[in-house]
């Protein structure tokens, strides 16, 4: 029972922290973007989102 609520608490603040992450590099690349940088870059970040979500989702689930 205490490791099914380690893991959900867990798994939420990683995936606060990937929001924060995501929140920042946007901010970043916003200001300083330039055309050395990744065409990729907007995938990576899209893919962070859903990463996040996901993490946001186990946690929940441990939860319940």
């Amino acid at each position: 029972m205490i490791t099914r609520i380690l893991i959900g608490t867990v798994s939420i603040l990683i995936g606060l922290f990937q929001f924060y992450n995501v929140y920042t590099s946007w901010k970043t690349l916003r200001v300083k973007m330039t055309a050395c940088a990744s065409v990729f870059m907007p995938f990576a970040l899209w893919y962070s989102i859903f990463f996040g979500l996901l993490l946001i989702g186990l946690g929940v689930a441990a939860l319940l």
